[in-house]
């Protein structure tokens, strides 16, 4: 098993144990955001940009921008799982670089959300050092694992990943080392 799993394994345990994971990606948030002392917000939006979704870490809140329109159900709870990863794992407690269009599209996000914020400010966060391949892989495994390990735990037939797919979600983790 590789550092990167383990590292996953053990984040996931740990919020197994502590009662967090639940099937509604909502209630995990809520929880985080209870025990972390600070809000987290979920939002969707029409990102008509290269990104999926991002995790906005400000000093008194927590915002997971994801893709509302073209996008299932099941890839939304993945890529909020994908952010829910950076916030938790170690070492990841960055913000990602974005192109700038992505870049203006947050901006203006953020500035709608806490507008006491100055233009510098925004910059900084949203220009500041991006996660390296080796974390996005890692939250994107530790994304997968938790949309499994919460087919694991939805009543039979409710499932949020078939056998087939989670072999596929293992076979490419082994292929990645990770």
């Amino acid at each position: 098993m590789g550092r990167r799993r383990a590292t996953v394994d053990h984040v996931l345990g740990d919020l197994r144990r502590r009662d967090f994971l639940h099937p509604d990606v909502r209630v995990v948030c809520q929880r985080l955001s209870r025990e972390r002392g600070r809000p987290l917000h979920l939002i969707p939006l029409p990102l008509r940009t290269s990104i999926s979704g991002a995790w906005l870490g400000m000093p008194d809140a927590d915002y997971i921008v994801y893709q509302s329109v073209g996008s299932s159900p099941l890839h939304q709870v993945h890529v909020i799982w994908h952010e829910i990863g950076h916030m938790l794992l170690p070492g990841h407690a960055r913000t990602c670089d974005v192109d700038p269009a992505t870049r203006d599209v947050l901006m203006k996000v953020l500035n709608a959300l806490v507008p006491n914020l100055s233009p510098a400010v925004l910059r900084r966060i949203l220009g500041r050092g991006g996660f390296t391949d080796g974390q996005e892989i890692e939250a994107e495994v530790f994304a997968g694992a938790a949309v499994r390990a919460l087919g694991e735990l939805a009543p039979s037939g409710h499932r949020n990943l078939t056998e087939a797919e989670a072999q596929i979600v293992d076979a490419l983790a082994r292929e990645l080392r990770v």
